[in-house]
């Protein structure tokens, strides 16, 4: 499979939008802060944050079908700040989530952001370590003591085509 079929974008369908909050609640919410956590709260698909023209929900898409989301909050300070940094529980740990967090960041790069802040859950901290990101607190970062704020500074794009692991492309062959 080629890697044209992986794509971050914006939803476009009230399919692909019932998705991106179906992966959101379910990966995320109901995971980490579902009914009996101490840290419980609701999952609000109307949440003001989202309709915000600073903020950009997007899908994560191979071949043509939701696998992940993210949303990126551009700020004016030269930060983007990604939200609820989900792939699809199946799909996990073949790859997918390192080539999203890469198109992530090349999206914040290209609105402007020379830093990225996150809320890393803790079990997906060293992910973030591995690409790159530091625990450091930043201006808006989570008070939640099962989260951990990091930081990754962003460098100059590298010009060359980024190869496709082979676990990722074999992940690409179960969503087809």
């Amino acid at each position: 499979m080629r890697p044209r079929s992986l794509k971050l974008r914006a939803p476009r369908s009230s399919r692909e939008w019932a998705r991106y909050h179906e992966i959101r609640k379910r990966c995320l919410f109901e995971k980490y802060n579902g009914k009996g956590t101490p840290h419980y709260f609701e999952y609000d698909p109307w949440h003001p944050d989202e309709g915000n023209p600073a903020n950009h929900p997007l899908v994560f898409l191979a071949n043509g079908r939701v696998i992940g989301t993210i949303r990126i909050d551009i700020k004016p300070d030269g930060r983007a700040v990604f939200r609820l940094v989900a792939i699809d529980d199946a799909l996990q740990g073949r790859g997918l989530g390192s080539v999203m967090l890469a198109r992530a960041e090349e999206f914040a790069r290209e609105h402007g952001a020379e830093t990225i802040c996150l809320n890393a859950v803790s079990d997906a901290y060293r992910f973030y370590v591995r690409h790159g990101y530091e625990p450091v607190r930043w201006a808006g970062c989570t008070g939640n003591p099962t989260e951990i704020p990091v930081v990754k500074h962003l460098a100059e794009p590298a010009m060359q085509p980024i190869a496709l692991p082979v676990a990722v492309q074999a992940a690409m062959q179960l969503v087809a």
